[in-house]
Formats: C-alpha cells, structure tokens, sequence
C-alpha cells in the first residue's frame, strides 16, 4: 500500500514539474506576444494562478513522506527517540484530521461548481471545478500521506527529517 502511495505522489510531483513547465511556456509566449505583436492572450494572470495554486497542493504530498514538509523543529530537536515518534504519531493524526476536513469542504465546493456550472469571471470563462478538482485531488493525496505516516510511525518505522541531514 505505502508503495502505491508513493507512486502517486511521484505522479502528482511530476504533474506539478508540468504544470510549472508549461506556466514559463504561456509566460514567454505572453512576452513575445506583447512585446511583438502588440497583443496578448488576456488569460496569463488567472491561468498562472490556477497553475501555482495546482502545482503546490500536488507536491505537498511528496514533500510530506521526503519529511521536507513545512516544520516548527524547535520542540523535535530536544526530544529524544521515544517522545519524538509519539510527537510524529499525535502530529500525523492531527494532520490527517485537519486536512481531511479541509478536503471535505473543499470537495463539495468542487461538487457545488460543477452542479451550478460556476465559471470564472474573465475572457476565457474556465469551469472552476476544474482547477478545484486539482487542488482537491493534491489534498487528497496530503491526507493519505498523513494517515499512511500515522500507520508507520505507530508501527514503529524511525522519523524521517531530513533537515538533520543538512
């Protein structure tokens, strides 16, 4: 199970290396139009924004098992290995909860706009259950990594941290 977890945060990580790819594309292509052409797609702004937005909820899960995930290491620095794992444990389970309400809401908003046919207010009029659904699926992916951590770490595996590494 941890393997397919693993597998489908690489897909979503490499998903988001394609996505920032493709934002530097429709950058310069914007910059030629405009310096060039004295045009412009009227669409980079929101299209970029949608694409930052995708690009960090798909890596977030990654970066969480790589233990690279944003951290307060004031308090795990100190601890020793028993009450450092118990931390680990307690801060997964914390994660999984909060991020899987996050994620409830967040999946009926998506349901919601899709219902309704919500589209964005510009030119290009994007159905926004489409970057939502994104979003949505990197926080899905976050909690899995959450509740797959808690499963491990309770199972006695050591903590990953990679900042003591550095």
């Amino acid at each position: 199970m941890s393997g397919l977890i693993d597998n489908l945060c690489r897909i979503a990580a490499v998903s988001a290396c394609v996505i920032l790819v493709g934002m530097v594309a429709f950058i310069l292509v914007e910059i030629v139009l405009r310096s060039f052409f004295d045009a412009s797609t009227y669409v980079l702004d929101e299209f970029v924004g949608y694409g930052v937005a995708v690009m960090t909820f798909l890596s977030f899960s990654l970066a969480l098992r790589d233990g690279v995930f944003i951290r307060v290491n004031l308090v795990t620095a100190n601890l020793g290995t028993k009450a450092r794992q118990v931390l680990e444990i307690v801060s997964c389970a914390v994660g999984t909860c909060l991020f899987g309400f996050i994620a409830f809401y967040l999946g009926r908003l998506v349901l919601r706009n899709f219902d309704r046919g919500v589209v964005s207010n510009s030119i290009a009029e994007v159905p926004l259950w489409i970057p939502q659904s994104f979003v949505f699926l990197g926080l899905m992916l976050l909690v899995i990594q959450f509740a797959s951590l808690t499963v491990k770490y309770a199972s006695g595996a050591p903590v990953v941290d990679r900042h003591e590494e550095l």
